[in-house]
């Protein structure tokens, strides 16, 4: 597909779009609305001062309550140009910093979760003139080693997407990624990345190719725990010198790497032991202090034992992966010795447990895997086409023969033969089972109307989702969730009344719905809420009518229980889970006991952290989305707004009529009206970073 290169406007604010938040977040989740407030009220933190037009009280209340200010009127006026206009602006110069960021788990392998972590509101916006102030600075820092594969250049100047024509039978929505002539709201980074924007391109690449020529055998290696064993003090050690920073701690503190580490610190409760994981930002961190790694690694390996890069081994980094190739087993011995010794240094250590070894053919065994399965789903995901005839009287005739229970066993067979693990090959798998339903559903709309097969094409796609949703069960994860979705995206778009009718249309329907019924209760909540899933509850909802959950069903896939008439909850809830039902539930009358159940759990939640409110980024976004929410009662809203000493009948209304300058209630981080399933999918399809 031809790719189209779009020119971007630099506004530093796009930084929340692009670099403060996990992945790995549920579809209704997003930052846009964050942004145009930003934008439309012209709020930025700059030298530790936050500043927002002044003149609008609601405005002033809705400031202190995002950024955790006191509203005793302690900001002073100023007075800014802004293009040729004179506008007043009121000021804070801020003084606390100990703010507690969101943290919830997703699964990350067998037994074991990660903590993934959204930065408070004005943590965030310190990001953003972070980035503006430092962005060259950064850059630099990130441009002095020869090993690493993933690093930022320059500031991204450009979007990139595939200009992708929909056959008229098939779509006719509005094109995937949207334009608005202002800011491309699914920027895929702030900076631009070289070399290589996913791991996988790398195995492909003619570097790992001639490598492959040149040496014998490749080690595989990671740190053990990088993110959370990080000492945010050791940047400054990484960039400027550990004897100099520890004989001199006071000249550190205003230099890049102490704004870097005061930063890290205060969006973490003034933690100095580990950084948050998930943005973008907290592994750019990561890379300018594995930078320092690499350049000593590379020194001492010259110096003390006159091995050279490229010429005796390579050693390639992608974040805190690595990737040595060498001919000599005791340089092998000598190049890992070293990088241990310069790890150690920063308090990092190798995972050497999980160390692997591969001789030539250098090739790994998810390479392997992949060929096959490509060679499987290119054989058995096919629409075949036959042409009689030619000009006006050409027939394209059509057919298509898929069965799930084959191609489960082939698929089961090459995982089996390859000895790769289903998480390893999810993301593929699913991505190559996309691509190929497009084409299938391409071909099957150029065949001669009264030569299409319905009843082949209706069994093919059931075959093709009973084959999704079993490997995909296997170790669901955020990214294999979106990949499902968009091929349940694709299939639903092609039931429209003109391709189908509607007894086909409900046999597919209810393949779906009865494959994520058995997804949701496989992998109901415990203790954690699974983030992987939720997306599944937003797809279902776009069934329609006929396939919402019951009640209690979804009450106990977040392990809320009924007893006597009452719910109650035997595990904790959180900001997301609160919200996606909320989104879920919409104002249904059949859910009005959980709803009123959930209601009165965040009034609940919020009263017990009365204490924090203010400083917990999970509370502070909590109430905006819940001040926001059109399916929360009016007396909910004002009892958390009373909660934050704003007591007035008249502030609290204005704030919740709070509108945008298109004059629409200002929408916060979850869409509640006007959600847009594909083009969610697809903005976050668009920000995948591994």
């Amino acid at each position: 597909m031809r790719r189209k290169k779009i020119n971007l406007k630099y506004r530093k604010e796009r930084a929340v779009l692009s670099d403060v938040l996990p992945f790995e977040l549920p579809i209704t989740f997003t930052n846009r609305h964050f942004y145009h407030f930003l934008l439309e009220n012209k709020v930025e933190i700059k030298d530790g001062k936050v500043s927002w037009l002044s003149g609008c009280s609601t405005l002033d209340h809705i400031v202190c309550l995002l950024f955790d200010l006191p509203k005793n009127n302690t900001f002073h006026k100023i007075k800014k140009y802004i293009g040729s206009a004179e506008k007043e602006f009121n000021v804070y110069k801020l003084k606390k910093f100990d703010l507690i960021p969101f943290a919830y788990k997703i699964n990350h392998k067998k037994a074991e979760f990660r903590e993934l972590t959204v930065p408070h509101p004005r943590s965030q916006l310190e990001v953003v003139d972070f980035y503006d102030t430092c962005k060259e600075t950064i850059i630099y820092h990130c441009s002095g080693s020869n090993f690493a594969i993933r690093k930022p250049v320059k500031v991204t100047k450009y979007k990139f997407h595939k200009d992708r024509t929909h056959y008229a039978n098939l779509s006719e929505d509005d094109p995937l990624i949207e334009e608005d002539g202002k800011e491309y709201e699914n920027l895929r980074s702030f900076f631009v990345y070289q070399n290589y924007s996913n791991i996988y391109k790398f195995y492909e690449s003619y570097q790992y190719h001639r490598c492959e020529k040149k040496y014998n055998r490749l080690l595989k290696l990671d740190i053990s725990k990088c993110f959370d064993s990080i000492y945010t003090h050791s940047l400054a050690w990484a960039t400027i010198g550990k004897t100099y920073v520890k004989e001199n701690l006071g000249a550190s503190k205003d230099t890049f790497a102490g704004k870097f580490d005061r930063l890290m610190q205060n969006m973490n409760y003034n933690e100095t032991n580990g950084i948050i994981i998930g943005p973008e930002f907290s592994r750019i961190f990561a890379e300018i202090l594995l930078q320092s790694v690499d350049k000593k690694v590379e020194l001492q390996l010259h110096n003390e034992y006159q091995l050279k890069n490229r010429v005796d081994y390579e050693i390639f980094r992608y974040v805190d992966d690595y990737f040595i190739f060498y001919n000599e087993e005791d340089d092998k011995d000598k190049i890992t010795d070293t990088l241990q010794h310069a790890l150690k240094e920063y308090k990092l250590y190798l995972n050497s447990s999980k160390a692997i070894i591969y001789d030539k053919p250098l090739i790994t065994e998810i390479s392997m895997a992949k060929q096959k399965i490509a060679s499987l789903l290119e054989e058995k995901i096919v629409y075949r086409t036959t042409e009689e005839g030619d000009g006006d009287n050409k027939i394209i005739k059509g057919s298509v023969h898929i069965r799930s229970d084959k191609l489960i066993t082939q698929f089961k067979t090459i995982i089996k033969e390859c000895n790769v693990s289903y998480k390893d090959m999810l993301n593929y798998s699913l991505a190559t089972v996309e691509n190929k339903c497009d084409r299938m559903l391409k071909n099957y709309s150029k065949t001669t109307a009264e030569y299409r097969p319905k009843n082949q094409i209706i069994q093919a796609i059931i075959s093709i989702l009973d084959f999704a949703f079993f490997i995909y069960s296997v170790s669901p994860k955020v990214n294999t969730t979106i990949r499902l979705c968009r091929i349940i995206r694709i299939f639903c778009t092609f039931l429209s009344p003109k391709n189908i009718n509607s007894e086909h249309r409900h046999l597919i329907y209810k393949s779906i719905y009865d494959n994520a019924c058995f997804i949701l209760d496989k992998n109901k909540s415990s203790e954690h809420t699974q983030v992987e899933t939720l997306y599944l509850l937003v797809t279902l909802a776009e069934l329609g009518k006929d396939y919402w959950l019951e009640e209690d069903v979804l009450a106990r896939y977040f392990n809320i229980e009924k007893a006597n008439e009452k719910y109650q909850s035997k595990s904790k809830l959180n900001y997301l889970s609160y919200t996606v039902l909320l989104f879920y539930m919409r104002d249904k009358v059949r859910y009005i006991g959980l709803r009123n159940y959930i209601e009165n759990e965040i009034k609940r939640y919020f009263s017990e952290n009365k204490a924090l409110i203010g400083k917990k980024a999970e509370l502070t976004m909590l109430l905006f989305d819940t001040l926001s929410c059109p399916f929360v009662s009016g007396s909910t809203k004002k009892y958390l707004l009373a909660l934050y000493d704003i007591q007035e009948d008249t502030d609290q209304n204005n704030i919740l009529n709070f509108r945008n300058k298109e004059g629409q209630k200002h929408l916060w981080f979850t869409t509640w009206q006007n959600f847009n399933f594909g083009k969610e999918l697809d903005t976050k399809q668009s920000q995948e970073v591994y």
